[in-house]
Formats: C-alpha cells, structure tokens, sequence
C-alpha cells in the first residue's frame, strides 16, 4: 500500500513539473491584465525566462511518465500523451514568439503592402511609435481598387480592431493582443485604383510575425465579397 501511495505521490509531482511553465505563463498574464505587474516583468522574465527553464523541467517530467506508462498501463500511456502534447505546444509558442524571425532578419515591426511608399499614421498614432523601417510580408499585396471608408472601417473591425477617428480618405484602429496586451496600429489608405495599408507595433519586442498576420487578416477582409 505504501508504495503505490508513493507511486501516486511520484506522478503529481511529474504532472506539476509538466505544468509549471503553462502555470507561470498565466500567472504572468492574469497579474499583467490586473496591474499587478508590467509587461517587463510578465513577459520578458516571467513568460520568456522562467517559463523556458520550467519547460526543459516539463520536457525531463514528461520523459520519466514515458518510462513509467511501461508498468502503469493505458492510465500511465494516456498521462505521458497528454504531458508530451502539453510540452511540445510550450516549445512550439516558445519558437513562434521568441525565436522565430522572418528570413530577412527583420523583426517586421511596421510593415506595409506598398514599403516603398507606405501609408502615414495621423499625428496622434505616429506620435505613439519609436519610427522603424517599413517592409513587405510575403504574399500580401494592396488592393488594385478604391474602397469606401465605411468599407475600410468595418473590414478592421472584422479583423479585431478598434476604429480610431478618421477620414475619407484614411481610416486607422488599434488592436490589442490577447495575452499581452500589445498594441499594434494600422491605417488603411484609400486613393484611386489602389488601397494600401499597414500595420505597426508600437513595442519594439519580437512578435512572432504577428505584426504581418494582421495586415494580411486586414486585407482578407478588405477583398470584395461575392
């Protein structure tokens, strides 16, 4: 009795170990959205520091449960399964936001469909960025037609952003990240023959090519509908 109690006891504690990293990361989301703490301490120590360290020890935990499922049965399979599903998702978040840049080597902070000449943010936003240089994503492109602002307006908003006052010819919104909070801006330019838009942070963190998801979420929506 004393040693399947132990056993028992062994397993939490590997089951803990797993989900120490996914546990660190929502303590530092849930303190940041309640003002316990800022986004330096949530995420560039909490969530890119400590929790990076909790996964190598989720990654040995998930190791041992493997070992142990040969004498725990499909109990013992299904646990070792759910650890290694758990820790690979943690590598994989940890890679797409932290490691990953685009081959450029650029960390597409501000990027347009037209880099060469890209829109200009009113004075208030533009007054809310460091300034950065302005590059292309691959496989986004302006729109070969002129939208109506309403239009422009309402395709933002599809793409979870919050309308910011505007004109006939500029329409720009916010958007807020889920888990950080990080901001990014975006100002669609409306002109004869061709809308044009981009999108930037107003932090200078690495994102995870977050920044071009948005303009390519935004000129999804902007494509006529049939």
């Amino acid at each position: 009795m004393a040693r399947r109690d132990t056993g028992g006891w062994v397993t939490l504690a590997l089951l803990a170990g797993v989900l120490s990293a996914p546990l660190v990361v929502f303590i530092a989301v849930f303190g940041l959205r309640f003002g316990w703490w800022g986004l330096d301490f949530a995420r560039d120590r909490l969530s890119f520091l400590v929790a990076p360290c909790l996964l190598g020890l989720g990654a040995l935990a998930t190791l041992i449960l493997v070992w142990r499922a040969r004498r725990t049965g499909a109990t013992g399979w299904l646990l070792a399964l759910g650890s290694a599903v758990i820790v690979a998702g943690g590598f994989a978040l940890l890679y797409a936001n932290f490691v990953h840049q685009y081959p450029d080597g650029t960390a597409s902070l501000d990027v347009s469909t037209d880099p060469a000449e890209p829109p200009v943010f009113s004075a208030r936003v533009q007054s809310l960025h460091a300034g950065s240089d302005v590059v292309a994503c691959p496989g986004v492109s302006s729109i070969p037609s002129q939208v109506l602002a309403e239009d422009a307006t309402a395709a933002l908003q599809r793409a979870g952003f919050t309308p910011l006052p505007s004109s006939l010819f500029r329409v720009e919104g916010t958007h807020e990240g889920m888990w950080f909070l990080l901001q990014h801006d975006a100002t669609i330019r409306i002109r004869p023959g061709q809308t044009d838009i981009r999108v930037a942070a107003r932090n200078t963190r690495p994102n995870g090519g977050e920044t071009c998801r948005l303009l390519a979420r935004i000129v999804e929506e902007l494509q006529p509908r049939s």
